[in-house]
């Protein structure tokens, strides 16, 4: 059988549920350590860029570029593409709060404005899910998408930057060069950490996969990303809002005020506010709208996709998906995990008596057979022609067995139908492969499982092989049918 590939799906990340799991193994307690450090440090570096790293001037040119540097972002940011998002929304709030604190602002309002820097987090996550992109860059069009997807994230945490300005009452010049300064200061430090993601992310999530013993999560459901897409439209139109607020407030008109035509000013300008209100309003909801239906038919036409059109079970490209949350199951219910490659003996012997139509019916039934005789969350898949795999989360090796040597006897004794009525007799081979260590492998548990059905097969058919007793040389060479 052909391996897996290890396709790219996006960043990983390991939910936090799965490491509070894991804290009672000596590797769990050293990556909340890490953690629990890196933490430490952006609530450290937001005290100290409270009284530095505003106002910075990067020389460009003859006037320069304002800065504002925040280092906990950066700190956060790494977090977030080492375990996930939820893992660096936490210091963030609470280094963002830290600093408001320290610099005056009223608690109401810090709490509020420490929402600024998660905010930018998720929409960095989400912006990289939904641009399809890799973190580690192999591609100049990976960096391309980083490069947008920090301007986004930027211009979106900027909201709080004005919100700032508004409490503290700066003027519309002074807001403006204060909200470049954040722009600029915070799409300088996403790209310098750039770098760190191709190089030092990789190994420290390989780190990470070690101590936890299992693998990260990197499924992505499409009705997520239209969440994830709702949520930035709605940062941006919010930022559109505030900006446009702060600019009515800075004109200072007289209520008296009145047009060329003599008409009052005030009146005028709110209709207009209203009208821009509702405009982008009706864009957001607009946008939503469609990106939802767009969402349903992938998923639909991505569900057809993992499915074989002739038996309705999974096909290969299920696999890989449905393998990670096997194990995930099998992890979790601390058992192990089984998996079966099981064969039609001499197929094309029915093919070339009854015909490929009735070797099709042969194949759905059996198929149905076999879902019959399992779990809900077992899992059926087509993998080429007459060969099957099934997949057994939380099932002990022993108990792989005796499953297949069930369907094995259910087969044998109990003969498939032809579409005409009459009974075709066929047998099946099975072999078994399994473990109770995760993370695992699923390219060697196909490769052990496809060696002892070919055992089976030498055997002489009709039987069940146990991987579990193969030799390596099986494994490298195994036996021809």
């Amino acid at each position: 059988m052909t391996s897996i590939a290890a396709a790219y799906r996006g960043p990983a990340s390991w939910p936090i549920s799965r490491v509070v799991d894991a804290v009672r193994m000596p590797g769990g307690r050293q990556v909340l350590a890490a953690w629990a450090a890196l933490a430490a440090a952006a609530v450290a570096l937001a005290i100290v860029e409270t009284y530095s790293w505003n106002g910075l001037l990067l020389p460009v040119g003859k006037a320069g570029i304002p800065l504002t540097i925040y280092p906990p972002l950066a700190v956060t940011l790494l977090i977030v593409f080492w375990l996930g998002p939820e893992w660096g929304v936490i210091p963030a709030y609470t280094a963002m709060l830290v600093s408001a604190l320290s610099a005056g602002m009223p608690t109401g309002a810090a709490l509020l404005f420490a929402w600024s820097t998660p905010v930018e987090l998720l929409i960095m996550w989400g912006s990289v899910l939904v641009l399809d992109m890799n973190p580690e860059m192999p591609s100049w069009r990976d960096l391309a998408k980083y490069v947008l997807a920090a301007l986004i994230a930027a211009c979106a945490s900027s909201l709080g930057g004005l919100i700032w300005m508004e409490y503290n009452g700066l003027d519309l010049v002074a807001s403006q060069r204060g909200w470049r300064a954040w722009v600029a200061g915070d799409v300088l430090q996403i790209l310098a950490v750039a770098p760190l993601l191709r190089w030092v992310v990789p190994p420290a999530r390989a780190w990470t996969d070690r101590r936890l013993n299992s693998a990260p999560r990197q499924l992505l459901r499409q009705s997520t990303s239209v969440v994830l897409v709702t949520g930035i439209v709605l940062m941006m139109a919010a930022l559109v809002f505030q900006g446009a607020w702060m600019s009515w407030h800075s004109l200072d008109i007289s209520p008296a005020a009145r047009t060329a035509d003599g008409v009052l000013l005030l009146p005028r300008l709110r209709e207009i506010a209203l009208f821009l209100a509702l405009l982008v309003g009706l864009t957001v909801v607009t946008t939503t709208g469609f990106a939802a239906a767009l969402a349903r038919i992938g998923e639909r036409e991505g569900g057809a996709a993992r499915r074989d059109a002739l038996t309705g079970c999974y096909n290969r490209r299920a696999f890989e998906s449905r393998f990670e949350m096997a194990v995930e199951r099998s992890r979790r219910k601390e058992r192990g995990l089984g998996l079966v490659a099981l064969d039609v003996d001499h197929f094309k012997r029915v093919n070339d008596t009854w015909g490929h139509e009735a070797g099709d019916v042969l194949l759905r039934q059996l198929a149905v057979r076999i879902q019959g005789m399992t779990r809900e969350h077992d899992a059926l898949f087509r993998w080429g022609g007459e060969e099957f795999v099934l997949l057994l989360p939380a099932t002990m090796p022993e108990e792989a067995l005796a499953v297949a040597e069930r369907l094995r006897a259910s087969v044998a004794a109990h003969p498939l139908v032809r579409g005409d009525g009459s009974p075709i007799q066929v047998t099946i081979s099975l072999g078994v492969a399994a473990t109770t260590a995760f993370p695992a492998d699923p390219d060697a548990l196909l490769a052990t499982a496809d060696a002892a059905c070919y055992l089976a097969k030498r055997r002489g058919r009709n039987c069940v092989g146990d991987g579990s007793v193969l030799s390596a040389a099986t494994l490298e060479h195994p036996v021809a049918p």
